[in-house]
């Protein structure tokens, strides 16, 4: 079992390793050799299908066009056998000069015979010479458009010596066989056309037209290979070029000796054939030659996708390993990390982000110093500003009940504010309050304050109650309505007014006087933490300002808009969720 398991990691860790260098050549060979074999089969397998229905198309098409010429020529020859029959064709006029005794006559009739069949013969370029054959006549063969062989007997006419190729009503198609004509060497095919007239004689038009088995194609190599078979309907074949079928045998289906040859078909409309043998050897040259330039080509792709492989492989792997040599270092507490040049602005900028966040982590750290070291500088000053609250509390309650029972309801309804203001700003348990509770207590500082002074101050408080819960620092709005009293207002003329309101994610709170304004020195020394004066409970603006920073961070923002002669606005910008929930 142990060794199974042993055996099993051995082959995990050598088909997947544990190191990003070994995975990445893993991942790389298979994205690279996958695709190769998958694309390359289906890409082989299809294409050969294509060159192979190619090819075969090709030489199918060879074979129907030259099945199509030789109807064309079949039907040429059965035109102009028309103008040579009887009741309207030349063969009238032939009858008529086998009939005529009137030599001078005669004479005529056979000149203009002689001149209609020149025009024949020169308007139709594919015949190649025609005659009337009369079997009953002396001289059966009558104006021959050129000398006969001599060879050439009444047999060849009437004894079907020429291979028949297929009949057609009364046409017979020969072919192909050896002109009857002399001075025409080569093969032909002819069309034998019975003419019947007057009393069942009969006399017979031949006509022939030359033949040219050879294929001319680009390619002299493959016109030469490609043999020719012309078979009748009967399976005769009468024409061959292949060694192992010689014309006069029959050609069967499957036949044996078509084994080492791609056969192709054409098949007439009155049942005769013309084949096209392309030797075996001949027809796989071409599929063998486009075999070749795939593999070339695939060897090629190949090279170029190792070559395009290996070169992201170092494009990607070095860098790597140069970022976390730099990291290493900077886990060694290295004081400064150098430039990093990859080259690629990818990899740049990750080492850049790398030192961003060294430099902000190192930031924070300072920041977080920065803080505490602010938090012991608020409990120092609060602890400075505070006194016994028990000793003060119970002193303060026993003027309360001296002033209740002497009479003097002012003394006692200005030490229970006084009480109420003090205890807010001796309670130790939490910095944190609500908005409501600081407005409660802002309001009770107005009220000593219009005790203190025999004065009503106007200070209108605006409050959204759906924010009355929402959590805040303490001594935020008391020690800004106390800038407004002790510094906007010059005179018992003017008010101030306090508001707090929430705007989307921001709540914002204000203090607005119409006195006589701060001049922008003054507004700087009032922002600035050591030359802030402090107020009556020892809290200045530079207080407020710290403790904004230290339980909002960045998030919360306070600024005085001041103009000489109308008045000052002082407005806090805080989120409407604690940075910190205190300490």
């Amino acid at each position: 079992m142990g060794m199974r398991m042993v055996e099993k990691r051995l082959w995990r860790k050598l088909f997947w390793p544990d190191t990003l260098k070994g995975r990445l050549w893993i991942l790389l060979v298979i994205v690279t050799i996958t695709p190769i074999i998958l694309i390359g089969f289906t890409s082989y397998y299809w294409m050969y299908k294509a060159q192979e229905e190619k090819i075969s198309s090709n030489y199918q098409s060879m074979v129907n066009a030259r099945k199509d010429s030789l109807e064309k020529v079949f039907a040429n020859l059965s035109s102009v056998s028309q103008l040579l029959v009887v009741d309207g064709g030349m063969g009238d006029d032939v009858i008529e000069y086998l009939h005529n005794n009137d030599p001078v006559q005669k004479t005529e009739q056979y000149l203009a015979i002689d001149k209609s069949m020149t025009n024949i013969i020169f308007s139709s370029p594919t015949v190649n010479g025609l005659l009337f054959y009369f079997p009953d006549s002396e001289a059966p063969f009558q104006f021959e458009s050129a000398p006969m062989q001599a060879e050439t007997s009444k047999e060849h006419f009437m004894g079907n010596l020429f291979p028949t190729l297929y009949v057609a009503n009364q046409l017979s198609y020969q072919g192909p066989h050896p002109s009857v004509f002399v001075g025409h060497p080569e093969a032909v095919f002819s069309l034998t056309r019975k003419i019947e007239y007057s009393l069942g004689n009969v006399f017979y038009i031949y006509l022939e037209t030359r033949f040219a088995p050879d294929i001319k194609l680009s390619s002299k190599d493959i016109g030469a290979s490609i043999k020719q078979l012309i078979v009748n309907p009967a399976g005769k074949v009468l024409f061959s070029q292949v060694k192992e079928i010689s014309a006069g045998t029959l050609l069967k289906t499957g036949d044996s000796r078509l084994q080492s040859y791609k056969s192709f078909s054409a098949e007439g409309v009155n049942g005769w054939k013309e084949l096209f043998l392309i030797p075996q050897s001949v027809y796989t040259k071409e599929l063998n030659q486009w075999q070749i330039q795939f593999l070339l080509t695939a060897l090629l792709s190949l090279t170029l996708t190792v070559m395009t492989v290996l070169f992201i492989w170092r494009m990607v792997y070095r860098p790597l390993s140069h970022i976390n040599k730099e990291i290493k270092l900077f886990s060694y507490n290295q004081k400064e990390l150098p430039q990093l040049h990859t080259r690629l602005k990818e990899f740049n900028s990750l080492f850049n982000s790398f030192q961003e966040m060294r430099q902000k982590v190192t930031g924070l750290l300072a920041e977080v110093e920065d803080k505490e070291r602010r938090k012991a500088e608020l409990e120092v000053e609060k602890l400075m500003s505070q006194i016994n609250p028990h000793f003060l509390h119970n002193t303060l309650n026993t003027i309360q009940f001296l002033a209740l029972e002497k009479g003097q309801m002012d003394i006692f309804e200005l030490v229970k504010v006084f009480t109420r203001v003090l205890h807010y700003n001796l309670k130790k348990n939490n910095m944190i309050v609500t908005i409501r509770e600081e407005i409660d207590a802002l309001q009770d500082y107005i009220e000593l304050q219009n005790i203190r002074y025999d004065h009503r101050f106007n200070i209108p408080v605006e409050l959204d109650p759906e924010i009355e819960a929402v959590p805040i620092p303490r001594f935020v709005l008391q020690p800004l309505v106390e800038n407004a009293l002790y510094h906007g207002l010059q005179s018992d003329q003017g008010s101030i007014s306090v508001t707090v309101r929430r705007t989307a994610e921001v709540i914002l709170l204000t203090v607005a006087d119409e006195g006589n304004g701060i001049p922008e020195e003054r507004m700087n020394e009032l922002l600035n933490t050591d030359k802030s004066e402090k107020s009556g409970m020892g809290i200045g603006l530079g207080y407020v300002r710290k403790m904004l920073e230290v339980y909002y961070g960045n998030g919360a923002e306070m600024t005085i808009n001041s103009k000489i002669g109308e008045g000052t606005v002082i407005t806090i910008r805080i989120p409407a969720t604690l940075e910190r929930e205190g300490f």
